[in-house]
Formats: C-alpha cells, structure tokens, sequence
C-alpha cells in the first residue's frame, strides 16, 4: 500500500518517498520541484480546503490575511476573493445563495476561480442572480 501525495493528488508507492516525504505527503518528484512553485500549489490546495469548509472560522480568516501578502498574484487574488466570501457567509449552509442575493459579481469571481467546482454550478445558472437562486431552490426540492 503506498502514501497519498498531497501535491500531485496521487497514490504513489512507499519508494516514492523520502524520510521526510513520509511525514509531509510529498513525493521525491514533488520535493524536487522549486520551492516557490511547491509552495504555489500547497496554499491553492490550502485555499480551496477553506473554500470547502463548513465554517470559515476567525483563525481561518487571519491565515488567509497572511497568504494576501504571498508574491504570487493568483494566489493573492484567490486569497481576496474567498476573504470577502468570508465577511459575507462564513458558514457554508446556504453561501451561494446569499452570494448570488448580496453579491453575485462575487458568485461569478467563485466560478471563475477554483473556489467552486464545475460539478455544483454549472455555466448556465451564472447568468444571473435570478436564475441561480431558482436553481437552488428546485435543487433542494428534488
């Protein structure tokens, strides 16, 4: 049975680790990469961890404030977008709507960025506030 990379998102066999690959979930491919691009892909992973989240807690909130200061722009910009998501609906239970009701350009950053996955929102429903409130509630009823 081998270990789960956090990097590459794969099972990769025992031998594909390191010492101290074992304990940090990443292969020796991954540990080779350059350190910024490692890093680039860990606070993406990090990022859309909290974006999943059922609550986006305080704590939560001051770490993604410290990740605004990365040197990455993408990142950056992922961390200022779910910021806001956090000042409007913290709690998961519900967020898209509020999203598309209070701030919908907001809801259309989610989409466009990896924050939301493509199986939940599909393009269509992104048009408009109207349209995507309505698919939420026949969703619930089904």
């Amino acid at each position: 049975m081998g270990h789960y990379c956090k990097t590459c998102e794969r099972e990769r066999p025992n031998e594909q680790f390191s010492g101290s690959g074992h304990r940090i979930h990443i292969c020796k491919k991954c540990s080779a990469m350059p350190k910024l691009e490692l890093e680039k892909i860990l606070l993406t992973q990090e990022l859309r961890d909290y974006a999943a989240q059922s609550n986006i807690s305080k704590k939560n909130v001051l770490r993604i404030e410290r990740i605004t200061r990365f040197e990455d722009h993408k990142i950056v910009e992922l961390s200022k977008i779910l910021l806001e998501v956090a000042k409007i609906a913290p709690r998961k239970k519900n967020r898209n709507k509020i999203l598309a009701k209070q701030n919908f350009e907001l809801l259309k950053k989610m989409k466009t960025s990896i924050l939301i996955f493509d199986d939940f929102l599909d393009q269509s429903s992104v048009d408009d506030s109207s349209n995507f409130i309505e698919w939420i509630d026949a969703d619930r009823i089904t």
